[in-house]
């Protein structure tokens, strides 16, 4: 079994907590472009989210 000192468990969950910031803002801005644009290729949706809908900014 592998034992972790607290400073490197602190580490880890401080990287950890970096990351999952990273990916919530960038599929934050994604949501946001794709709701501007007319037919987004990459993010194709057969029918877009309500959510996503309120991110327009028309």
């Amino acid at each position: 079994m592998v034992y972790f000192c607290r400073k490197e468990v602190d580490a880890m969950k401080k990287v950890l907590t970096t990351v999952k910031k990273a990916v919530i803002n960038v599929a934050k801005r994604s949501a946001v472009m794709e709701a501007n644009t007319s037919c987004p290729l990459m993010g194709y949706q057969p029918k877009e989210p309500q959510a996503v809908k309120k991110l327009r900014k028309f």
